[in-house]
């Protein structure tokens, strides 16, 4: 198994970054899986080509660590998964700056601090894939998204970016951009809320009481996005974004429209600043 790719997966506790796990595996992959529960993991799928670690996503030095242990263990790596995140839903006003920047910790920098990682191993081989879990919230928000969906529009322009500075060293990196997930990604132990509502945001109401209903009734299968994952990873010529559901298909393209469409409506005022 030595000339088996090697995936790195970050947030593999549970929900899609454990079928990631699972999937990579069945594909014959080694996998190093970053989780909480490390001596868990490694009990629940007992797996010799699994590698399970506890590293903190916030501090540089035990990320950098995480990954000279994964090269130790297996050599190299050739698949990255940035998918740990969570999300973080209520008004503008509401929530606080600690809660936001803690977000952002995670969902952000944590994305950051481990691509930058990995990718000397990646650029000395020529070779590599960076597959980064943003969402359809990155490109299509509304009420008690607007903190969540920032952190997601940050992994996404990241990405896209990253990807046409890597691309002609002949690595590549796609924003994965799912819909609604059937995992506890809108529970408790999952998404934070503010401690202190204010009065008259009922737009923000709706949407959260919408949430909850919406809870693990989502159209999207954590296991078929694994297997996309896997799909994607090996794509000759793989995409700096892609869009994975019906809802977020749907939602990207009625957003695509709206877009275009004010684009026209105000392109007057657009020229006017063009001397």
């Amino acid at each position: 198994m030595t000339d088996s790719p090697v995936w790195l997966v970050t947030g593999a506790s549970k929900g899609i970054g454990l079928e990631v796990v699972k999937a990579a595996l069945a594909s014959g992959a080694r996998v190093a899986a970053t989780t909480r529960s490390p001596e868990k993991l490694s009990a629940e799928l007992r797996d010799p080509n699994l590698l399970a670690l506890a590293v903190d996503l916030t501090d540089e030095h035990d990320v950098r660590r995480a990954v000279a242990q994964v090269q130790t263990e297996f050599g190299h790596i050739d698949v990255l998964v940035n998918n740990a995140g969570y999300s973080l839903l209520g008004a503008v006003e509401e929530v606080s700056l600690a809660d936001v920047r803690a977000n952002f910790d995670i969902n952000v920098f944590g994305v950051l601090t481990m691509t930058r990682a990995v990718l000397p191993g990646m650029r000395d081989r020529g070779s590599g894939r960076i597959l980064n879990l943003a969402s359809i919230s990155a490109s299509v928000t509304g009420p008690a998204q607007g903190i969540y969906s920032a952190t997601k529009a940050a992994v996404l322009m990241l990405t896209e970016a990253l990807d046409a500075e890597i691309a002609p060293l002949g690595l590549h990196a796609t924003a994965i951009c799912p819909g609604g997930v059937r995992t506890d990604f809108l529970d408790a132990s999952s998404m934070r809320r503010p401690e202190v509502t204010i009065p008259g945001y009922d737009g923000v109401a709706r949407t959260l009481a919408a949430l909850d209903r919406l809870n693990h009734s989502q159209g999207g299968d954590p296991a078929r996005l694994a297997g996309a994952l896997v799909q994607i990873s090996a794509l000759p010529d793989p995409p700096s974004r892609i869009y994975l559901g019906t809802d977020a298909l749907h939602a990207i393209l009625h957003k695509s429209d709206e877009v275009r469409a004010d684009a026209e409506r105000y392109a007057d005022v657009s020229r006017s600043i063009t001397s």
